[in-house]
């Protein structure tokens, strides 16, 4: 990476407008100012900074490559200084040509490069083919789109053609595989791979009306709100309350069949007398155990802590508990019809690391009610499990706002159409209604507590 561009990016992060001239050269930690203005004069005639008097220069945030280097240091954090270098750019100008490589095909100076762009951001993706490793380029996708334009990269290919290619390749190799001997299931993993390949169960990357005037007035009703309670008794028992509220509600979403009597009665006298179906009630209680882990602020947010939350709401339901799901599904209504597809079996881990990973570096960034919208939302777009993936989701929504010191929400079963349409508006990374959303409950239900 050549100095003034490890220098823009360096600007990009502090998240500053203005800088003076030994600002700037500390960034670069120059020992003498005098030596930073060979780079100034160098990004002063690329437009990436003015000049605005002798002690100022300001960045110019209008510039479509300052654009670019934000947008991806968001996106990537740390990890997104490895694309920015010299060696990625005559990387990405070779797959320009041909978007598909073979190791074999690579000089083998750049293998350990690729290998890094690949495993740290994956705007290089790379697979197997027998034997061999393949590298190609998402060309399709905005991160890599963008990526291009940095570097002023035209692409010397058929786009669709080569998407179809690449979804077609991975169709065939999915079709083999010795689990998918039904037909729909094949089909349905054909749907699934295109989707992921598109990038359309992937929010992250497109995420946009992120701040809401909404989440100030929160903060403001729920020190208010964690006042009043001075008796220790009376916590527990709103708590307690809420908590079979809850249960019933997250479980009534996912079609179970007891009443809200039934439930009640089940969790605080037990079930004898109780006759419906032995799954009704091991969900229900399931799901009240899981409850308790997320009033458990020593978790952490987690890989094992989402593999735990399912192990425990699956319990006896589901053989496959704790684990990712071993055939393809798809996110469907009330009356079966396809809503969307998700992320594809066997890039489930990836998806899920991604988030995992976003959450970490965005989580002092974002309002928590924004952090636990996109996180909740992102998690049902992957649907990692066969089954309890919304169970799962909601826990974890509400898990990211205990953890910050909020209140936990209900998302009431008669709510669920509002719930429904402020999540699929979100898949273009519109994260605005579930905000709003989620906000409203919560100011409504502060009174439960």
């Amino acid at each position: 990476m050549n100095k003034e561009i490890q220098l823009l990016i360096k600007i990009c992060r502090t998240n500053k407008l203005e800088f003076s001239p030994d600002e700037l050269a500390a960034l670069l930690n120059l020992k003498f100012r005098e030596g930073v203005y060979p780079y100034l004069r160098r990004l002063e005639e690329q437009n990436f900074l003015a000049k605005e008097s002798r002690r100022t220069y300001k960045l110019n945030e209008h510039n479509e490559k300052v654009k670019i280097i934000k947008f991806l240091l968001n996106l990537f954090g740390n990890n997104a200084d490895i694309l920015f270098s010299v060696h990625t750019q005559r990387i990405l100008e070779r797959f320009s040509a041909n978007p598909l490589l073979k190791a074999s095909q690579l000089p083998h100076h750049n293998l350990k490069k690729i290998r890094d762009i690949a495993r740290k951001t994956r705007i290089i993706h790379t697979t197997r083919e027998g034997n061999s490793d393949i590298y190609f380029i998402r060309s399709w996708e905005e991160p890599v789109k963008k990526l291009l334009d940095f570097f002023d990269i035209k692409l010397k290919f058929d786009e669709d053609a080569f998407k179809n290619y690449i979804i077609k390749s991975y169709s065939a190799f999915t079709g083999k595989q010795a689990h998918l001997v039904d037909e729909k299931q094949q089909e349905l993993a054909k749907l699934n791979i295109q989707y992921y390949l598109e990038g359309k169960d992937f929010i992250l990357n497109k995420l946009k009306n992120i701040e809401s005037t909404e989440t100030a007035i929160l903060d403001i009703l729920t020190k208010e709100k964690l006042k009043r309670f001075t008796n220790p008794f009376e916590i527990t028992k709103k708590i307690n309350e809420w908590k079979i509220k809850y249960v019933y509600n997250t479980d009534k979403i996912e079609g179970n069949a007891l009443t809200f009597e039934e439930v009640t009665t089940g969790l605080t006298k037990g079930w004898e007398g109780i006759k419906k179906e032995k799954k009704d009630i091991l969900e229900t209680e399931n799901s009240k155990k899981a409850i308790e882990n997320i009033f458990d602020t020593a978790h952490e947010l987690t890989l094992d802590f989402i593999k735990l939350l399912h192990s425990i709401t699956q319990q006896g339901i589901d053989e496959n508990a704790g684990n990712y799901k071993a055939e393809e599904n798809c996110i469907i209504d009330s009356n079966g019809t396809l809503v969307d597809n998700t992320t594809p079996m066997q890039f489930v881990d990836e998806r899920l690391k991604d988030l995992i990973k976003w959450y970490s570096e965005n989580e002092k960034r974002f309002h928590p009610f924004v952090l636990a919208s996109i996180f909740h939302n992102q998690f049902v777009y992957i649907h990692p499990f066969s089954d309890g993936n919304g169970r799962v989701s909601r826990l974890l929504l509400n898990f990211i706002l205990i953890k910050h010191a909020f209140f936990p929400v209900i998302i009431y079963n008669d709510e669920k159409h509002k719930y429904y349409s402020a999540l699929r508006q979100s898949k273009d990374g519109d994260i605005k209604q579930s905000i709003i959303f989620l906000s409203d409950i919560y100011r409504t239900q502060l009174e439960l507590f």
